[in-house]
């Protein structure tokens, strides 16, 4: 299964972003990767508090790699997308990329990852059935 799970999102990368060198810092694409899981959530009515308080649900990050392909900079302005690459009964593999957006000129890879997101009962923290609807997008 191999399916887009929102439109992109478009984030610009600012001095609080960067390291010495002028170049996004690696830790940074962790945080602007969940921002983007959290605005996929935001598009469906939802929130991870939503998901807690009425789902009885959480979504945290089992696993993740992540690959660096060319320095992102300041001002730069970046196109995160997801694709969901497998989805099981308890846990999803989600390919994430930091695509940088030009005016005149192609786009160009910046940085990627492939997350194993699991879902877990808020009580009990053993693993629980993703439920269809999450997954469903309204018309």
């Amino acid at each position: 299964m191999t399916d887009t799970i929102n439109t992109p999102f478009l984030f610009r990368v600012c001095y609080s972003d960067t390291d010495a060198a002028g170049f996004v810092y690696h830790a940074r694409y962790l945080e602007i990767f969940e921002r983007s899981r959290s605005q996929w959530l935001q598009d469906r009515n939802l929130s991870p508090t939503k998901l807690i308080n009425e789902f009885g649900i959480l979504l945290p990050v089992r696993e993740l790699t992540m690959n660096f392909h060319r320095p992102g900079r300041l001002d730069d302005l970046l196109s995160i997308d997801q694709v969901i690459e497998r989805r099981g009964r308890t846990q999803i593999s989600v390919k994430q990329t930091a695509t940088r957006v030009n005016d005149n000129a192609d786009p160009e890879l910046i940085a990627s990852g492939l997350l194993h997101i699991v879902c877990v009962d808020t009580i009990t923290l053993k693993p629980k059935a993703f439920p269809d609807w999450l997954f469903t997008v309204d018309s």
